[in-house]
């Protein structure tokens, strides 16, 4: 089992990489509405990764964090690339958000102080919350999915 330290440490470059996900993705696509939501969500992932910074120097002063190449943790593989489909895309930032909700849930039965164990719940409802939030927008993708292909001035925007 991780150490509070290790856990730390995989939570930080997990949120790293859900932030440089979402960047990209929101870069690809076209839905400038999505666009919108896909940069709210990278800014909340580098506002998790910050909260979890400010936590690990509190609790461990005298250590520099090292992001870890691999982690004993699978977290599920979320890469944006230009060739993915936008439900495939949601459909992965969907699963890694379900992913670090749970992760923080059960890195809350970890932590010693009352604070620490506050944060990790906060951070695992903020990412259930994106989770639904991504849901809602898959469920509109797919009904529309190929009506960009086909309505060129579909997501033109104001």
């Amino acid at each position: 089992m991780a150490s509070i330290e290790e856990l730390l440490e995989m939570a930080i470059k997990s949120e790293i990489e859900a932030a440089e996900n979402y960047r990209r993705a929101a870069e690809i696509i076209n839905i400038y509405l999505l666009k919108d939501k896909f940069h709210f969500l990278e800014k909340e992932e580098t506002g998790h990764r910050k909260v979890l910074e400010n936590l690990f120097k509190r609790k461990f002063p005298q250590k520099e964090i090292v992001l870890p190449d691999t982690s004993e943790i699978p977290f599920p593989e979320f890469k944006v690339n230009e060739e993915m489909q936008l439900s495939e895309i949601i459909e992965k930032a969907m699963e890694a958000e379900k992913y670090a909700s749970d992760f923080y849930r059960d890195m809350e039965k970890q932590m010693d102080e009352d604070k620490e164990k506050a944060m990790a719940r906060y951070l695992s409802s903020m990412e259930e919350s994106h989770y639904h939030l991504l849901k809602s927008e898959l469920e509109i993708v797919r009904n529309f999915e190929l009506y960009d292909e086909i309505h060129a001035m579909m997501h033109v925007g104001p």
